[in-house]
């Protein structure tokens, strides 16, 4: 037994195991035997594979089902097994069937399912011996002689729909199983009433004209040949014939029907009864005499085949030999009647033997076997039926065929007139179904009816048998000229080679012709001459002659005579393979057509491959305009493009035909359509399409402009105006007639886009100079476009092809940043403006404002390599989508892209840089400038092979670690010199993460996690982990699980994400303070982001860290939602954002409220982009010094890889600053707030429009919330202030003429390596951004060390513009030389407190800034920076030298004494301390001149008077008032200035008063003069005195009593001397 039998096996034994669980003993019993008969022969393969539940389901179903049966009766059930109802399931619809047994059951029963189009998947028929009593049922042994055998079926069929279809099943089965009981109970009478007339004709033979005895006697011994199980019995039955003339019927006589004629109203055939009525012919047919028909019944058999039932008549005679009367048996002849030759049969051999006396042909010879054969091959119910005339007339015509390659037609009658059959020899080798269903069509229109059945007869004869049986409702009617209708025949059947022949050379002359016919002649499958006219078939060589290549591809569009005009038809050749239809049936319909049915050919030429030609019959979807011919062309092109991946395939496509667009207009609509998704339209580009296709007249409007708008060759500028005034009245007036509100919005939003579109390459030609570029690329005015998200971008490029869309999006004229490789298709453009509004903010260090591009390859492929290079080749794409839309700057003047007419001024600033995805593409985007020949060259992408690599230089990493020490050294930490512990998201192969985690030994890496795989090191080892993360850094291509597992702290590892769980050793959760004993990968990241350490440093892709109130939702990085952290969790003391977005703004926010130490990331890692915005400026300065020949290009290459260090320091003292201006800035955040809130307000009303919400800065609310909580912004929230402020100013120092004064020679100098300015310091003055370059030195210089707010704040209280405030800093910090005292500070990182240096640079800082008003105030304008400088430097060095001379006072020498015991030097502590004199210098410089005193003598006088007066005491108290109001403050300020003012005015009275000339002795001469000037104004100065020691009494001195001292002492100023 093989193993399905064992399986089968073990299956019934299953089953019978659940009938002893499931049964009682005696239903248990009584069932098991038939659950052996059940599955005896059930095939194993039936049932190996089912459950034996269901099994034990089906037999014991069906064994209850028969339990109980009515004798005679068959027991009929259909239904659909559930556990619900039935207590088992099938997958199907189970028929169960209960019967006595007998024939014919199972082929009546598959025969009706067949025929209701219900498949049997499994039948099985179990023969069961029963015994059935006293409502009990048993199996009985075989051979129990008192059991009957009963059959059971089990049929599994395809579920019908509904209760109802399973009672239609069970009444046709019913009916069905009646039919096989009859014929079956009846069986034997029909037999024996057929074998008693085969007796009685043979005893007792009629008188039959026209027949002869032998005649009788073959009948006779026809019938009982019949009888001897030549023929299937199903019915007979008795006739009479009676009556006279049209009165004349048939009756059914006195013996009852048999079979399935027990019904009298069952009809052998319809119609007959009533022989008065009949035709004549018909009538004279049924009475003419003959003894025996044979006929095909109108009925089909319902009992053992479905066969029309086969007629047996015998006539009965009068004794006059008048027929009155007949019996009929209906039944089937049985194969061997068909199968025995007819010489063997009687009556046929009677009938051959007369047929072959009747053609008068010698007997043996060779005309006579070829009939005897043709008779014996002859179909057996035609010989059976026909006459011997016609038979003998069809024979010798078939004969005389021969093996000639003819085609002929022989027709016979039925004698009831009810149909005619058609015998059609054609040549075989051109019959085909295609043709046999062609002689249908001609038969039956001939006759008038319809072909009812057909049997071919196939064989290596040279013709081929067609039997064709045609009904004649009208057999009046059906008399058609036979000879004219074989005509026809023999037309259709004529060789399709032929009449290409004639076609080919009447159309191309005789050689062409027969070379095509030589190459094509049998090049076309039978199906494609059956279906094909010749002259599509030449049309059709014509076009595969054409085909080029294996990509071949050629199509035709027509609509074919007389057909409906909303059909159209496509033939599509394609060389190689066929096309399949699910690639192209959706290009059809997305070209506004539903495809009704499609035939492919394969045509095969002689000398060449496979062509396959698709024929689709299509409709079309929606009206079209125009013509079919007009729309022709640029359908078949489209749909080639297409195809091709030329174009893309969308619902668009159908404005071809609709709106009678070509492909790359409807490209264009697309393009356009594709931005406003991207742009945040609330509408689906399905919409879109829809609304464009149900308005093709204003698609064609759209177009018109564009076309009016931007096509060079159109009209001049004038005309053209007037061309595009006149198009947007026409479709204002279009859209007038739009009455859905959703599709007006849409139209209008195209036309908005259309018109805030200032440049596109689309009439631009290829690299070939002939055709359009494969990609379409629009420049936008992102201020015009009509509900754009905020931020709204300077302006922007889009760029669409099949294969990539990419979006640019710029802040301003000069801008820069990445590119990025998205894999955000739907939203990339969301994702690119979140970057490009961080890169505004990143940038505002640099020269160039913030952009940012991304694009997405729409079709990547799963290969990873073939995807690498779908993706450079995406990126080359929108390289040169971006470039097409530059200027160039070529001889010191920009030139405009070719063709392109721009509607904005020129713009020739496009640089680029690496992002995610494109780190490696900077050479390529190039090699794509050079293409252009673009005037900036490498300089173009930043970071080549010819230029600096940020992950050499570790610049973004390095850039970020100053932040990070900064806050570790804020406190009280070095990171350089002490351990620390680290957790973050990267791994050493990344520039980023890799370069950070080496820049300190004393980094104790905990936990890492990358994309891949999670490293946990629990008790690290400083220089161990050092040493190992070096050698990955080093190793190409390293990843966690390359870390040496031997080094790894105990209870560590590297760990798979892909894993389900991770098993956590006790040193992991002690690590990372978690209590659980495994955790998910997802889990143990989420506890690493939260552990207990001092710093995260995030080096890798994603957004980790959110806001405690943010929804993981709003973060938009679901790739990271399962891993992320709220700020609160992030028990990090420090976070370093060495990679973009590692955490969100509110995030950030709530992490520094809770006292940790961030930025953002746009001041972390924002030295890469200065590093590339370096290089680039670097370029072009050199590019210019080898334009003039000073310098070869390898020269440049060489002097640009040396500089690398100067560069890096450069950069990161850029780094430095900004960290240590947020520093000054959060150290008096509170203090400033209303300053904060003041500048918020005015920079959204300015032009950056900044929005409080996107840029994550508190609400008005909050500010007030935070002002009572006596709080002030947080690092991150500064961050943003400050890169705003910066943004803000640098555009406004641009616009002025600031940037041209040649006193920023120096700054311009000082941007570029020192170098490079003695090499070519010459060039430097001429440098193509040297304005630019100032204007942003400028910028950071006056922000970093003044603060946000300062501008502002300067202007305000001067009423200077921002220009005129910078130049007051610049003189102010050359006067000062605070360059030097700022360096001495900084020198002091990690040798004393931070808080110290702070401290000291909070002096500095209120000294620059007092300085700058100074200046405001007191210099004329326009300031001049150089004059200003020589007037006051010396003046202020003079008294720098003598500070440490005056008088210093109690506070000043504790100030000095608490700063060196800190560590400050003794120097740097006087020099910071003398800053109290220092802001008054401008004043004493100014007196010295202005008095022509020394330096030195004006300082001792001041000095004096100051400590004379209070006036640095009353100055202190009035600084340190609180102020709950902007008022409060604004006042308290006016105080200090009135005090500074006053102690000038008093210096420069008393200075009047002194001895002159000076002595050596200033000190003396102060004191001198003081008192002279003094003894005058003793009552005055004796008030003075007195409300000094009163305000020295109080604790707290208000602003009132302070505004009371300073009135006393400003009337000392006016106080008449002679009366005093």
């Amino acid at each position: 037994m093989d193993q399905g039998g064992d399986r089968k096996q073990a299956l019934i034994e299953a089953v019978r195991t659940l009938a002893r669980e499931r049964l009682s003993g005696a239903r248990a019993a009584a069932a098991l035997p038939f659950i052996d008969y059940f599955f005896g022969h059930v095939a194993p393969r039936d049932m190996v594979d089912e459950d034996p539940e269901d099994l034990f389901g089906a037999a014991i179903a069906l064994w209850q089902f028969g339990a109980e049966r009515s004798p005679d009766t068959a027991k009929i059930r259909a239904y659909q097994p559930s556990f619900e109802s039935d207590g088992w399931r099938s997958p199907r619809a189970v028929i169960e069937i209960v019967n006595d047994d007998m024939p014919f059951l199972v082929d009546s029963v598959t025969t009706a399912l067949g025929e209701m189009d219900l498949a049997a998947h499994l039948v099985i028929h179990p023969i069961v011996p029963l015994r059935r009593a006293d409502g009990a049922v048993t199996v009985a042994a075989p051979d129990d002689g008192q059991a009957r055998a009963e059959s059971f079926m089990h049929i599994q069929i395809s579920a019908p729909a509904g209760t109802t279809d399973l009672a239609a099943v069970e009444a046709r089965l019913t009916a069905v199983l009646a039919d096989v009981r009859a014929a079956v109970t009846d069986w034997r009478a029909m037999r024996a009433k057929m074998q008693e007339l085969a007796t009685e004709t043979a005893e007792h033979p009629p008188k039959v004209a026209g027949l002869n005895s032998a005649d009788i006697s073959e009948i006779a011994a026809f019938l009982g040949w019949l009888a001897d199980d030549h023929f299937t019995f199903l019915g007979a039955r008795d006739y009479h014939f009676v009556g006279r003339g049209k009165q004349a019927r048939i009756e059914v006589g006195e013996m009852p029907g048999l079979g399935l004629l027990r019904d009298q109203d069952v009809a052998i055939f319809d119609d007959m009864r009533a022989l008065g009525s009949l035709p004549d012919t018909v009538r004279a047919y049924l009475l003419a005499p003959r003894l025996l028909s044979v006929m095909k019944a109108d009925r089909r058999a319902t009992v053992h085949r479905p066969a029309h039932l086969d007629v047996i008549i015998v006539q009965r005679f009068d004794a006059a030999g008048k027929v009155v009367g007949e019996t009929r048996f209906i039944g089937l002849f049985t194969s061997v009647a068909y199968n025995t030759r007819p010489a063997e049969i009687p009556f046929l051999r009677r009938k051959v033997a007369r047929i072959g006396d009747a053609a008068g042909l010698v007997p043996n010879s060779h005309d006579h076997k070829a009939l005897v054969n043709i008779l014996e091959t002859y179909p057996r119910d035609e010989l059976f039926q026909g006459e011997v005339e016609n038979l003998c007339a069809i024979a010798v015509g078939i004969m005389h065929l021969q093996e000639r390659r003819q085609t002929a037609l022989f027709v016979r009658r039925d004698g009831l007139g009810r149909f005619v059959s058609c015998l059609i020899y054609a040549p075989r080798d051109r019959f085909t179904t295609a043709l046999r269903e062609r002689f249908a069509e001609i038969l039956a229109a001939g006759f008038g009816g319809q072909a009812a059945a057909y049997y071919i007869q196939m064989s290596d004869a040279v013709l081929a048998r067609l039997h064709l049986i045609i009904t004649t409702p009208d057999p009046a009617s059906a008399n058609p000229d036979i000879t004219a209708l074989e005509a026809r025949l023999v037309e259709a059947s004529r060789a399709w080679i032929d009449k290409l022949h004639v076609a080919a050379v009447a159309a191309q002359g005789e050689g062409a012709g027969n070379r095509l016919l030589a190459r094509y002649g049998r090049a076309f499958p039978t199906v494609y001459r059956e279906n094909m006219a010749i002259p599509a078939t030449l049309l059709d060589i014509a076009a595969m002659e054409n085909l080029d290549g294996d990509r071949g591809l050629a199509l035709s569009l027509f609509r074919p005579v007389g057909a409906e005009p909303e059909t159209l038809h496509i033939k599509l050749y394609h060389q190689a393979a066929p096309v399949p239809l699910s690639d192209i049936l959706p290009m059809i319909e997305n070209m506004g057509l539903k495809a009704l049915s499609e035939i492919p050919y394969a045509i095969t030429p002689a000398d060449g491959d496979a062509v396959w030609i698709h024929e689709f019959v299509t409709t079309l979807a929606r009206p079209m305009t125009g013509d079919l011919a007009a729309r022709r062309g640029d359908f078949q092109d489209a749909l080639a493009a297409v195809w091709h991946g030329d174009m893309e395939d969308d619902g668009f496509n159908g404005l071809i035909l609709a709106a009678g667009l070509s492909w790359p207009e409807v490209s264009v609509l697309r393009a356009y359509a594709r931005y406003l998704r991207q742009a945040g339209f609330t509408f689906s580009l399905s919409y879109m399409q829809e609304t464009l296709n149900r308005h093709p007249t204003l698609a064609g409007l759209l177009i018109d402009y564009f076309r009016a708008r931007f096509d060079p060759d159109l009209a001049p500028a004038a005309e053209r105006s007037e061309r595009l005034a006149t198009l947007s009245a026409a479709m204002e007036s279009g859209l007038e007639n739009v009455v859905n509100l959703d599709e007006d919005r849409i139209l209008r939003r195209f036309l908005n886009t259309m018109t805030s579109s200032l440049r596109t390459n689309f009439f631009q030609h290829d690299a070939a100079g002939t055709g359009r570029k494969p990609y379409f690329a629009v420049k936008l005015d992102s201020q015009a476009l009509e509900g754009l998200p905020a931020p709204r971008p300077w302006v922007e490029i889009w760029v669409c092809a099949p294969t990539v869309e990419g979006v640019h999006l710029r802040g301003g004229a000069v801008a820069r940043g990445g590119l990025r490789w998205s894999d955000r298709r739907e939203d990339f453009r969301t994702e690119v403006l979140g970057l490009m509004k961080a890169q505004m903010v990143k940038n505002a260090v640099i020269v160039p404002v913030g952009s940012k591009g991304g694009f997405v390859v729409k079709r990547p492929p799963a290969d990873r390599a073939a995807r690498q290079a779908a993706g450079v080749a995406a990126y080359q794409t929108f390289i040169r989508g971006l470039l097409d839309l530059t200027d160039n700057w070529v001889d010191g003047a920009a030139v405009a892209p070719p063709r392109t007419l721009r509607h904005d001024d020129d713009d020739p600033y496009l640089v680029v840089a690496a992002d995610k995805g494109t780190a490696s593409f900077s050479d390529i985007a190039n090699a794509v400038a050079a293409e252009y020949d673009f005037w900036l060259g490498d300089g173009f992408a930043s970071g080549g092979s010819v230029g600096y690599d940020h992950k050499k230089m570790a610049i973004t990493a390095r850039g970020a670690w100053e932040s990070v020490k900064r806050h570790f050294r804020e406190r009280g930490h070095d990171i350089q010199s002490q351990d620390f512990t680290v957790v973050g998201c990267g791994d050493m192969s990344g520039d980023v993460f890799g370069n950070g985690m080496l820049l300190s030994r004393h980094i104790r890496l905990v936990a890492a996690f990358n994309h891949q795989h999670i490293f946990i090191d629990p008790t690290p080892d400083a220089a161990t982990g050092w040493r190992e993360r070096q050698r990955l850094f080093e190793l190409p291509g390293s990843s966690w699980a390359d870390y040496d597992a031997a080094l790894i702290s105990p209870g560590g590892g590297v760990f798979e994400r892909a894993a389900k769980a991770i098993d956590l050793s006790p040193e992991i959760r002690a690590a990372l303070g978690l209590e659980a004993t495994r955790l998910t990968p997802a889990e143990v990241i989420t506890a690493i982001l939260a552990a207990e350490v001092d710093l995260l440093w995030f080096g890798g892709i994603g957004t980790y860290v959110r806001g405690d109130a943010e929804s993981d939702a709003a973060v938009g990085d679901r790739a990271n939602d399962g891993v992320r952290v709220g700020a609160s969790q992030v028990r990090a003391q420090v976070i370093g954002e060495g990679a973009n977005l590692g955490v969100t703004q509110q995030g950030r926010v709530d992490f520094a409220r809770a006292g940790g130490g961030i930025n953002t990331d746009a001041i972390d890692n924002s030295a890469g982009v200065d590093c590339s915005d370096h290089e680039v400026n670097i370029k072009i300065l050199l590019g210019a010094a080898v334009a003039a020949g000073d310098l070869t290009a390898i020269q440049r290459d060489r002097l640009l890889a040396d500089m690398t260090d100067e560069v890096a320091d450069l950069v990161l003292r850029d780094n430095y600053d900004q960290t240590q201006a947020l520093t000054l800035m959060a150290d008096a955040a509170a203090a400033r707030l209303d300053d904060h809130q003041a500048l918020i307000r005015a920079l959204e009303r300015g032009p950056l429009k900044l929005d409080r919400r996107l840029e994550g800065l508190p609400d008005e609310e909050e500010m007030a919330a935070r002002r009572a909580a006596g709080a002030g912004l947080t690092r991150p929230e500064l961050a943003v202030l400050l890169a705003y402020a910066k943004m803000d100013l640098f555009d406004r120092l641009k616009a002025s003429d600031l940037p041209d004064d040649d006193a920023l020679a120096d700054d311009l100098v000082a941007y570029f390596p020192d170098r490079l300015n003695a090499q070519f310091g010459d060039l430097i003055p001429r440098h193509r951004l040297g304005r630019e370059i100032i204007a942003t030195s400028v910028t950071n210089a006056l922000m970093n060390r003044l603060g946000a707010d300062a501008v502002r704040n300067l202007s305000a209280r001067s009423g200077a513009g921002d220009d005129e405030v910078a130049r007051a800093f610049l003189v102010a910090r050359a006067v000062f030389d605070l360059p030097g005292l700022w360096r001495a500070v900084e020198t002091l990182d990690n040798q004393v407190p931070a808080a110290i240096q702070t401290e000291m640079l909070r002096a500095i800082q209120d000294l620059v800034a007092d300085g700058t008003l100074w200046f405001l105030r007191h210099a004329p304008r326009p300031l001049d920076i150089a004059g200003l400088t020589a007037a006051y430097g010396p003046g202020l060095a003079a008294l720098r030298a003598h500070t440490a001379h005056l008088p210093a006072s109690a506070a000043a020498t504790a100030a000095i004494a608490r700063l060196t015991e800190a560590g400050v030097p003794a120097e740097l502590a006087e020099a910071v301390t003398a800053i109290d004199v220092l802001t008054a210098g401008c004043d004493i410089t100014r007196l010295a001149t202005d008095k022509n005193r020394p330096v030195p003598a004006v300082a001792t006088v001041y000095a004096e008077t100051g400590g004379r007066f209070a006036l640095g005491w009353l100055r202190a108290r009035a600084e340190a008032l609180p102020a709950d109001t902007p008022w409060q403050a604004q006042a308290a300020r006016q105080l200090v200035d009135g005090l500074f003012a006053n102690h000038a005015a008093l210096t420069a009275q008393i200075l009047e008063a002194s001895a002159a000339p000076p002595t050596d002795k200033p000190h003396v001469d102060a004191i001198t003069g003081l008192t002279a000037w003094s003894a005058p104004r003793a009552a005055a100065i004796a008030r003075v005195d007195q409300t000094l020691a009163d305000l020295g009494a109080v604790e707290a001195p208000d602003l009132a009593m302070l505004t009371v001292a300073h009135a006393q002492i400003q009337a000392l100023l006016t106080q008449p001397a002679a009366t005093v």
